[in-house]
């Protein structure tokens, strides 16, 4: 294929092409030529498992990546499934947090190409790893232990997705795709809300800002809709090229879900008898739009810039209908909830690295990120069975919901290295800055007269003529009636950094190091409960780390790492504004601190030939009042927030890692990559007294323990990988099937208060197959997803019995792919 006959804009493409130069000499025969020597110039492709295998072995630090190549092999969608892969992670289903060593997303961070990337998430820290496609990754960095050129922001792990970058020649490939969720597609009236972000998932609703008394306020029905045919699709396109020393890759592409599911919900008291107790069906419709332009200038081999931009657009609408009892309403309800919300992220880098003489190099970045996140119109109805009429007790029972979310975040490094003889000189600087705002309107509707509404009906009370019976409440006054309630973060974060890495021998080298990180902090908000209110805090930490590797052979290492790291409460967890949900709310706490972490880790890896390696890993991590959550000191509510729940906590382990060929004939091989992960955890829960001391007065009692475990620490992880590839042919023709067995053990999700129970993620099982076809052109792929079907059960434990408190199945999907490369 000729450049010259693209006819596909340069977004969608990148390259750099190896050169070959040969050196030739005269030889003491006429007439004959020798070449002396051979140099290839060229990247490798860094997503290959040998060169990730390879990488690992050399390395200093403990690094852990997953490959592009696995990630095709297996048929991994998105960065979320990709990180499960690797040992000792698991995701929490429902949330899209990435849970490591058990400690989950307030100790974890989220970097591209090195550079801080902002959450889609009010509640979160980290930006939902599953709107990131494969097709856009080149590998993912999973940093585990700790050094001090990552964030001293750090307790689980540090996840850097590496954006791909094209090499080789020319291409451009399409794709298509289907599947269906064998749960999904054969229930009827498949609901959506109306008026929600439509089918490539970009339109948002609003409300009138009038006068409420004489203008109804609504644009959208209360009543859903059905949706045709609920099947998953997906399209995309991408393609690279090179002119010269500049290469340049694009992807653009859509894919939507379907997932229908029946479970229940429920809250019980310290008697076991059911505060709520709600059968539920839920209809989930999602959207991901992604396009990115990654380019690298090579101006020669000592330098190199790139830069990256990568528009994310996702959308989820997510329509439930409960069925049951609740204690607060005096009897049996119907409940009908809506909530949809609308993400737009865009990440723009630059970067660059350089080589200075022979003992100098530099490498920079600098990244501006911008996220908005919508829910733009959430509803729910709460009607009395018994007499078929909405229940007003409360605002919320009855409203439409409208919130913004803002992220605007700056942040920048630069690393100089200087090399000796036996010593390697790393220092640098890391800036971060992130100014994020967070609005939020609550329309509550009450009756100055109250008629029997159907609960399949709502349009039929509420409407344009009934506008007169209507009360509404924003939980302001008349005046700012619509003035938002809100929230807004200032975080500035400063550091500076050095690493020092000796080689005591040929086989010992050890790298010693430290960071000085100063945070400032200011957050202010206005509540409708707790009214207006601001915080500031400013933070100084040092942090010293270790690392040191032992070569017992050339393919056996021995590694020793341990480190001071801190977390920081995340901004939902801060502030005091309330998020209302069916069975729970949740509210932030301003008197959390930050918790100091210490880390250490052994660990043995043998590397019996290119692309195979087993390894063996102890950790440890010890958490000085570590953040949890729990819920409120009462046994009327079901409310739940954040505090620094012990003096100190612990959570130890062992890791195995295993990728081995276990079986090779003429062009075929069986192959397994496989890792298991134990830990254990315990937490000394601080007194009483020492609650009421350090949040204003507030009582916690727990249920009569002095310890408990840490939360999000399961006992044990498990991925078993067995895979089979067959090269068809004399070409390049091949086949891939792979079969992925996933575990993920108990874990405590929130400690309980005032003898209520403890609330535990039960054990879920995850079973795929893909079955993946490349001749030269086309590509065929078949997947089966779920095949377990796992229950996804939150249980609420009160002296020994378990009740529901979440539970629901996501459904068996099976889908088919096609591309075509030209």
């Amino acid at each position: 294929m000729r450049v010259s006959k693209l006819s596909i804009g340069a977004l969608f493409l990148i390259g750099a092409v190896p050169v070959v130069y040969a050196q030739t000499g005269s030889d003491t025969m006429p007439n004959e030529s020798r070449i002396e020597a051979v140099v290839i110039q060229g990247n490798t492709r860094k997503g290959t498992e040998n060169n990730i295998i390879n990488l690992q072995r050399k390395s200093v630090e403990v690094i852990e990546r997953v490959g592009s190549a696995q990630l095709e092999k297996q048929g991994i969608s998105n960065a979320a499934t990709a990180v499960t892969k690797a040992t000792g992670t698991q995701k929490q289903e429902g949330s899209g947090q990435i849970i490591i060593r058990g400690l989950g997303d307030r100790y974890n961070g989220t970097t591209m190409n090195g550079l801080v990337i902002p959450s889609d998430n009010p509640e979160l820290k980290n930006i939902n790893l599953e709107i990131f496609k494969t097709s856009i990754i080149e590998y993912i960095a999973l940093d585990k232990v700790y050094h001090p050129r990552l964030s001293g922001d750090f307790g689980g792990a540090n996840i850097n997705i590496v954006s791909k970058e094209h090499i080789g020649r020319p291409y451009l490939k399409l794709g298509i795709g289907s599947a269906v969720n064998l749960q999904t597609f054969d229930k009827g009236n498949f609901k959506l809300q109306d008026g929600g972000p439509g089918f490539f998932g970009y339109k948002k609703a609003s409300f009138d800002k009038g006068n409420p008394y004489t203008n109804y306020p609504f644009s959208t029905n209360w009543n859903f809709k059905n949706a045709d045919n609920p099947f998953n699709s997906s399209m995309d396109i991408e393609g690279g090229v090179s002119f010269g020393k500049l290469s340049m890759f694009g992807y653009a592409g859509f894919d939507n879900s379907y997932v229908y599911s029946q479970g229940q919900e429920g809250w019980y008291d310290s008697t076991g008898d059911a505060m709520k107790r709600l059968d539920v069906e839920r209809f989930t419709y999602s959207t991901n739009n992604t396009a990115l332009l990654n380019l690298a200038y090579k101006f020669n081999g000592r330098n190199r810039i790139g830069f990256t931009s990568n528009f994310i657009h996702t959308s989820e609408q997510d329509a439930r209908f409960f069925n049951g009892y609740m204690r607060e309403i005096g009897g049996n309800v119907y409940i009908n909830r809506g909530d949809n919300k609308i993400t737009s992220t865009l990440i723009n880098q630059l970067y660059g690295n350089h080589k200075f003489k022979d003992t100098w190099s530099a490498d920079w970045g600098v990244g501006y990120n911008i996220m908005d996140s919508q829910r733009p119109d959430r509803l729910q109805n709460t009607i009395d069975q018994t007499n078929n009429i909405f229940i007003t007790g409360s605002t919320i029972n009855n409203h439409r919901y409208f919130d913004e979310l803002n992220d605007k975040t700056l942040n920048g490094f630069l690393t100089l290295t200087k090399s000796f003889d036996n010593l390697k000189v790393n220092f640098g600087y890391n800036g971060l800055y992130k100014d994020r705002t967070f609005d939020n309107t609550t329309i509550g509707l009450n009756f100055t007269m109250q008629t029997t509404v159907d609960h399949n009906n709502v349009d039929g009370v509420i409407n344009p003529a009934n506008n007169g019976i209507i009360i509404y409440n924003t939980f302001r006054p008349d005046n700012s009636r619509y003035l938002p309630f809100n929230y807004s973060l200032e975080q500035n974060v400063q550091s500076g950094f050095v690493n020092l890495d000796y080689q005591f021998s040929d086989r010992l080298v050890v790298q010693a190091g430290g960071r000085f990180d100063y945070v400032n902090l200011n957050s202010n908000w206005d509540d409708s409960i707790l009214g207006i209110g601001q915080k500031k805090q400013t933070y100084n930490k040092f942090l010293p780390a270790l690392n040191a590797k032992y070569s017992l052979t050339d393919r056996q290492n021995i590694r020793l790492s341990a480190s001071k790291t801190y977390t920081l409460p995340q901004p939902k967890e801060l502030v005091p504004i309330s998020y209302y949900d069916v069975t729970t709310n949740v509210y932030g706490n301003p008197n959390l601190r930050p918790s100091d972490n210490y880390n250490i880790d052994l660990k043995w890896e043998w590397f019996a030939k290119p692309g195979e390696v087993v390894s063996l890993t102890a950790f440890g991590k010890y958490l000085l009042d570590p953040i949890a959550r729990t819920t409120y000191s009462t046994a009327a509510s079901s409310d739940m927030t954040y505090f620094n729940i012990a003096n100190w906590g612990y959570v130890i382990g062992a890791e195995m890692e295993l990728r081995k060929d276990l079986y090779e004939w003429d062009h075929s091989k069986f192959y397994t990559f496989l890792n298991a992960t134990y830990m254990h955890s315990d937490q000394e829960l601080k007194s009483e007294e020492e609650f009421i001391a350090e949040n204003n007065g507030k009582v916690i009692q727990f249920n009569g323990q002095s310890n408990d475990k840490v939360q999000g620490v399961a006992d044990f992880l498990a991925n078993v990988n067995l895979g089979y590839h067959q090269k068809l042919g004399t070409g390049k023709a091949s086949m891939d099937f792979v079969v992925t067995y996933s575990y993920v053990g108990k874990s405590l999700f929130a400690l309980g208060t005032n003898m209520i129970g403890n609330f535990y993620e039960n054990p879920v099982h995850l079973l795929d197959a893909n079955l993946k076809f490349e001749f030269d052109r086309i590509g065929v792929g078949i997947t089966a997803r779920n095949l377990v079907n796992s229950e996804n059960k939150i249980e609420q434990v009160i002296k020994g019995a378990g009740y529901t408190h979440i539970n629901y199945t996501k459904g068996r999907e099976l889908g088919i792919s096609l591309s075509y490369k030209f």
